[in-house]
């Protein structure tokens, strides 16, 4: 049986960016059971109603919009609604299109396969960042050390356990999205529990580019 994934398309009124992201989800993103969960972060009504509308075709769990919220907030919102349905999340903020077809059926086994692994990461990977090499299903694979750079957690798409919200907690809430960025970064470098993986074979560069101007919305 597929362990459905939660697809948490993180959103604060760039409909441009967003237009793109989600459209490039619903054409090239590929898993037998994906469950989108919309978290708008207290945008435009207009830009709320027009990615509703791009959602009309997909299997939707919900959606929320928090007025004057923050990025730890609307995050820590979306995560928390979508673990009852799913053990598997897909975070994407809006300024992240996938370029290339992205099968998520091994990351999904490795996760729920592997407890000591509670994220893959998907976007690019810093060139100062380590790893230790392991195989899974034929596929290579990077169990990233957490000291070697600040930003091993990312904003950058990922898919998650639940094991990994179990160990390090809630996104700080009430801060910039920058700010939120780095202090969730810091609570994996300094708390035990599982490990970061990157696919390396999908290349230093991943396949998902950020075509926004700035890191977090």
């Amino acid at each position: 049986m597929t362990e459905p994934i939660a697809v948490i398309f993180l959103t604060f009124d760039r409909t441009q960016y967003a237009v793109r992201s989600l459209q490039s989800l619903k054409d090239k993103l590929r898993y037998p059971d994906l469950r989108y969960y919309l978290a708008d972060d207290g945008s435009r009504q207009d830009h709320i109603a027009t990615i509703l509308d791009m959602t009309k075709d997909l299997n939707m769990i919900g959606w929320h919009t928090i007025p004057s919220g923050t990025y730890g907030r609307n995050a820590n919102e979306a995560w928390q609604l979508t673990q009852q349905a799913c053990k598997l999340a897909l975070f994407v903020e809006d300024d992240w299109e996938l370029t290339q077809e992205l099968d998520l059926y091994p990351y999904a086994a490795l996760l729920m396969e592997n407890e000591s692994i509670g994220m893959v990461r998907l976007g690019y990977l810093n060139l100062n960042m380590r790893g230790t090499v392991f195989g899974h299903s034929g596929l290579l694979y990077w169990r990233l050390d957490r000291e070697c750079d600040p930003y091993v957690f990312t904003g950058h798409p990922s898919l998650r356990h639940t094991r990994y919200w179990n160990a390090y907690g809630k996104y700080p809430e009430g801060l910039q999205p920058g700010d939120t960025e780095l202090a969730y970064a810091y609570q994996f470098r300094k708390a035990q529990g599982p490990d970061i993986v990157w696919p390396n074979h999908n290349g230093d560069y991943g396949k998902f580019a950020h075509i926004g101007e700035i890191q977090s919305y």
